[in-house]
């Protein structure tokens, strides 16, 4: 089984790529069992978060062909043309995709260096795969392994402590554009992660009013509890927005749930006085026209990154990486040496079969041998083949170690006619798994 990753983030790809290629909440199901259907892949999960979107596949024989069917995929989701979902993309294999998924759940590829709500969206990512039936024993262990490593970087180091949120980059802004945030009244539309994570920093900032909605209005009325916030229901948004200084939006909605004409008749309400959006959706929470009327600020995550680019980085990222290459290795390793039991099972399983039978025409040909004698001559038989056996074994063991580790394993299938397929049932197991780590730029068109 092969690990293959196409990945599309903040670093290399237009923001106006990324917010089309984005999946909300809502259509991630079908989406998931789309790419769960293309040839090859067995397993598949999808993480769509504020600034990436990366597709993991656990993919049978050849993954060559993997990522562009994913690109294909992917790009009519978004309605692009494929091309560009291509120039944007970058794909990975093996190992290499393994280590990606460990940075990026370290909070080292995010554009708030160190974030820790990356971890809260992994998690939610394979919870979607599960519940779409599109995960298995590889990403599973995949994500396990990537999330313990996240938590020794962030228990080891101090990127968590040092680093910022998005959420907090964009209230350092509305905190600069006002000159504080003590009594203002704001409005948090989101219940998810980021948007809990907003509100309980405004409460920490001393705002003044503070309202919570959300499509869900269990969650939302448990939400507005947890930080002291009024809970807003669909019908009450128009009024707290008329009365609001700062209105924060993280929805993981699929269109705008703020539209202009609602910010502009809110602020004819609040004669003029200056109202600060944060968006921080993708797609798009706001309407961007809303950046355009009298009074209105709106920061959108373009803009964030750009605050956040002025920001030097923790300092212990040199240690958090060393963490992930060295995380990413041992889970490399653990691949190889699965895939590696098999054949060696396959092998020992043989010599006995080989072994049983001939030791059963012997003592046909001598019947007047003792059960006691029949025993010793079996025992030591096999005792001289646990012997013969033992080097090789090891042997392979420390050779699927090595970049050429398939090679050896394949041969030895080979020579000794063992049967057991290529993409066998461990992870990892073929040679175009783990150990055949690539990072490459996007598929050719």
């Amino acid at each position: 089984m092969t690990i293959v990753s196409l990945s599309l983030s903040h670093q290399f790809t237009p923001a106006e790529v990324l917010e089309k290629l984005a999946v909300p909440s809502a259509p991630r199901g079908s989406v998931l069992a789309r790419l769960h259907a293309l040839p090859s892949v067995d397993e598949v999960v999808l993480l769509s978060t504020c600034n990436r979107v990366e597709v993991y596949a656990a993919a049978h024989g050849p993954a060559g062909p993997v990522p562009r069917a994913v690109a294909d995929l992917m790009a009519a989701h978004g309605q692009l043309p494929v091309g560009d979902v291509l120039r944007a993309a970058r794909t990975r294999v093996g190992g290499a995709a393994a280590e990606h998924l460990f940075s990026v759940a370290c909070g080292l590829d995010s554009m708030a260096v160190g974030e820790d709500q990356i971890v809260a969206q992994i998690k939610a990512a394979a919870r979607a795969a599960a519940d779409a039936g599109t995960t298995g024993p590889h990403l599973t262990g995949l994500i396990d392994a990537a999330l313990r490593a996240s938590k020794r970087a962030r228990t080891q180091t101090t990127i968590s402590t040092e680093g910022i949120s998005l959420v907090r980059a964009g209230l350092d802004l509305a905190d600069a554009h006002f000159g504080g945030l003590a009594a203002r009244d704001a409005v948090v539309i989101g219940t998810g992660s980021m948007g809990k994570l907003a509100a309980r920093l405004l409460r920490e900032g001393g705002v003044g009013r503070l309202s919570l909605a959300g499509r869900s209005q269990v969650r939302a009325a448990e939400a507005a509890t947890a930080v002291g916030a009024r809970h807003l229901r669909a019908d009450d948004v128009a009024a707290a927005l008329a009365d609001a200084d700062i209105l924060i939006t993280a929805t993981g909605s699929a269109i705008p749930v703020v539209s202009a004409e609602q910010v502009r008749a809110a602020r004819a309400q609040a004669a003029g006085r200056p109202l600060f959006v944060l968006d921080l959706g993708m797609p798009p929470d706001v309407d961007p026209a809303v950046g355009h009327l009298a009074a209105v600020t709106l920061v959108d995550l373009t803009a964030v990154g750009r605050h956040l680019a002025d920001r030097a980085a923790p300092d212990q990222v040199p240690e958090a990486r060393a963490i992930v290459a060295e995380e990413a290795a041992a889970y490399v390793d653990r691949q190889q040496q699965a895939a590696a039991a098999p054949v060696i099972a396959a092998l020992h399983a043989q010599i006995r079969q080989l072994a049983d039978a001939e030791l059963a025409r012997l003592h046909d040909r001598l019947p007047d041998l003792t059960e006691q004698q029949r025993a010793e001559t079996a025992a030591t038989v096999h005792r001289i083949l646990r012997k013969v056996l033992h080097r090789p074994t090891v042997r392979a063991k420390e050779f699927t170690n090595g970049p050429t580790g398939p090679v050896y394993l394949d041969a030895l299938r080979q020579l000794f006619d063992l049967g057991v397929h290529a993409d066998g049932d461990s992870p990892g197991g073929d040679s175009g798994g783990p150990l055949r780590s690539r990072n490459e730029p996007g598929p050719q068109a």
